[in-house]
């Protein structure tokens, strides 16, 4: 596995550094697939199919709405 830097706002780093090791491994995991579609995929329609694809395993794993907006909450 190779590791890159991605910079991100403050609000959101902070978040992420608030993960435990298992969400970590999880949205690491997440971003990756992410990232390897957009990157070989320019397709627009089968990038939304994607997408949904995702919205639908983060569901079946248990990320709900409510959590989601919990994990993205800022203090501003």
């Amino acid at each position: 596995m190779e590791r890159i830097v991605l910079e991100v706002d403050d609000a959101t780093g902070k978040a992420y550094q608030q993960f435990s090791t298992k969400a970590k491994d999880e949205f690491n995991r997440v971003i990756n697939l992410f990232l390897k579609k957009a990157i070989n995929d320019s397709d627009l329609n089968n990038y939304k199919k994607f997408l949904d694809e995702m919205s639908k395993e983060a569901e079946a794993n248990g990320l709900t709405p409510e959590i989601l907006a919990e994990l993205l909450r800022t203090d501003e």
